[in-house]
């Protein structure tokens, strides 16, 4: 898996890579219009880095958001139930991104190579709180549907839906040409890796 060199990319928002996305930031919420109201429990804004310490990718992040339930709809909002985990809601989430800079667009346009997440050992690791991962695979890997992990062929399923991602960003595209949904400046921007 060949590195990015992210470290040539330099957030205009003092290491925020969330130079869009904070308090107020106008988003689709299970069918309706809704709102960022900061970032999740599980937020982590830090930068992966391989073995070698390269940074192969952003860590990610998690939001907290709020939305009318009256504008929302059922094919947007299902009732959901995990193993181990029990009952949760699904929920569409569209979160529009302006192109304000150069930046801003090399992020956008990372390929599924490029976009990385580390594979985690949530049966044994991850509940009795070790640290670390199991490696780092690319999205196209995971969208493969087969991954390697310590030598043994896993199988790989989505928890999200990419027909409906294109769905909801073909639906909040043409409400921005219509007018319909406005873009807006965040209040505050979500805490970037300096913060991690």
């Amino acid at each position: 898996m060949p590195p990015i060199n992210l470290r040539a990319i330099k957030s205009p928002n003092e290491g925020s890579n969330f130079a869009t996305i904070g308090i107020g930031t106008r988003i689709f919420l299970g069918g309706g219009v809704g709102y960022v109201v900061w970032n999740g429990t599980q937020h982590f804004p830090g930068w992966l880095k391989d073995n070698e310490g390269n940074i192969v990718g952003s860590a990610g992040g998690t939001l907290s958001v709020m939305g009318d339930l009256k504008q929302m709809k059922p094919q947007w909002l299902r009732g959901t139930s995990f193993q181990g985990y029990g009952a949760t809601l699904t929920v569409g989430l569209g979160i529009p991104i302006p192109i304000l800079n150069e930046e801003i667009l090399k992020f956008a346009a990372l390929s599924d190579e490029e976009l990385h997440a580390p594979v985690v050992d949530y049966s044994e690791n991850y509940p009795n709180r070790v640290g670390g991962n199991l490696g780092l695979v690319s999205y196209a890997q995971l969208k493969s549907g087969k991954i390697t992990v310590e030598g043994k062929e896993v199988a790989t399923a989505p928890l999200s839906s990419y027909p409906k991602a294109r769905e909801i960003a073909g639906l909040l595209k043409t409400w921005i040409q219509k007018g319909d949904f406005q873009l807006g400046e965040p209040v505050q921007l979500l805490p970037g890796p300096s913060a991690a």
